[in-house]
């Protein structure tokens, strides 16, 4: 991942391009999220577990034996398929299976350490990238050496999973219609509408930025020569996710001490004061201003927006799992994640466009502007107790 819009752009992509590219993965992701729900309620989720990594190799693999545009646009297609796929089932089987040993209220706790030790296993990968690409050839530009081996990767994933339990019995797939209409009713309800509203504001400026890295870290490097190596750019993606880690595990600690309300208000905010640092040094960049320093308070935003991004995941799941009925509770994940997606995919369109007509600085003054707006907005509209409890 920290080295795709790099690959890309040796390719010929432009800002405009990318952002095209990155919203087919986007558009794909919100055409599948019922077909690949039924698929999961028919056949259970350990058939899904190796169908989704399997898919995302394939991906990867068009990207890295056909590098033009379609090829480009064809590849995050797949991998918009392979998550989907996989979008559901985790979560699904943790719950279950918690659920079925009455120890449901474990669920925030072990989500939490389970998205831990996930941060940390892509914290190690992002380094193998960026090792391979450094290594991969004598110009330190080997981005073909990472996207094979995150190929591998997946396909060892796939073999993993033929070796995991099925602990869901296989359903009767829904039809279209039936979960359309389950959707029109829960987002009658003002929590489902609400937290929908939240969510497409949190998850575009947690996906803007980080779709942002890539280009940010390549401007940033015509000024700070070290964000222009392979190893430094993988050592940034590594320690990001080494940031995030622990904070994740200690999302259920936050929630008691701080509470729901000043978490909810705390998370889009920091995004977008984070934002408009990034944007002030790319002005004074612009400017002929721009200075190492400047550049690395920066990158510094990059790891500030991790904090949200760590706790986001869990706490969506915890406000679902616990104040919506378990007959439901599937139905409002999938309109949740179909809303967000929808959203995230026009928005996505127009910053990127935004960006490569007028700049790096303007889109993101654009976004965190947008974003506090919104972020005020929708909370002030909340429900009335609607963050409070246990």
């Amino acid at each position: 991942m920290p080295f795709l819009f790099l690959y890309f752009a040796d390719h010929g992509m432009y800002a405009g391009q990318y952002g095209e590219i990155l919203t087919a993965y986007y558009v794909t992701m919100l055409l599948a999220e019922v077909p690949t729900g039924m698929l999961a309620d028919r056949f259970g989720t350990r058939g899904m577990l190796l169908l989704g990594p399997v898919i995302l190799a394939a991906g990867f693999g068009v990207m890295v034996g056909d590098p033009t545009y379609s090829g480009f646009l064809i590849g995050e297609m797949l991998l918009g398929l392979g998550h989907s796929v996989l979008s559901g089932p985790p979560t699904v089987a943790l719950y279950d299976t918690l659920q079925r040993h009455g120890q449901e209220h474990r669920y925030l706790a072990e989500e939490s350490r389970i998205h831990a030790r996930r941060l940390y296993g892509t914290g190690g990968a992002f380094l193998l990238g960026g090792l391979l690409v450094y290594f991969g050839n004598a110009s330190g530009t080997s981005y073909k050496a990472a996207i094979t081996a995150t190929c591998v990767l997946h396909l060892l994933a796939a073999c993993i999973a033929t070796r995991l339990p099925n602990p869901r019995k296989a359903l009767q797939a829904k039809p279209r219609d039936a979960f359309l209409g389950h959707a029109r009713d829960e987002l009658k309800k003002p929590a489902v509408l609400w937290l929908l509203l939240y969510w497409v504001v949190l998850f575009a400026l947690l996906r803007f930025p980080f779709h942002n890295y890539q280009p940010y870290l390549k401007a940033a490097g015509e000024i700070e020569p070290l964000l222009a190596n392979a190893i430094v750019v993988g050592l940034v993606f590594a320690a990001l996710n080494l940031v995030a880690a622990p904070l994740s595990a200690h999302v259920p600690k936050l929630v008691e001490r701080f509470g729901r309300r000043t978490l909810f208000w705390w998370m889009p905010l920091t995004l977008c004061v984070s934002l408009l640092v990034m944007a002030f040094e790319r002005m004074l960049a612009a400017d002929g201003e721009g200075s190492r320093t400047w550049c690395w308070i920066g990158i510094s935003m990059f790891f500030v927006q991790q904090v949200p991004f760590a706790m986001h995941w869990s706490l969506l799941h915890e406000f679902v799992n616990h104040r919506i009925g378990s007959a439901t509770r599937t139905t409002v994940l999938s309109v949740i994640s179909l809303g967000t997606r929808a959203v995230y995919a026009l928005v996505n369109l127009q910053l990127f466009h935004l960006q490569a007509r007028s700049g790096l600085a303007t889109a993101l003054t654009t976004a965190a502007v947008c974003g506090a707006i919104a972020t005020s907005c929708v909370l002030w509209l909340r429900p009335r107790g609607i963050l409070r409890g246990k």
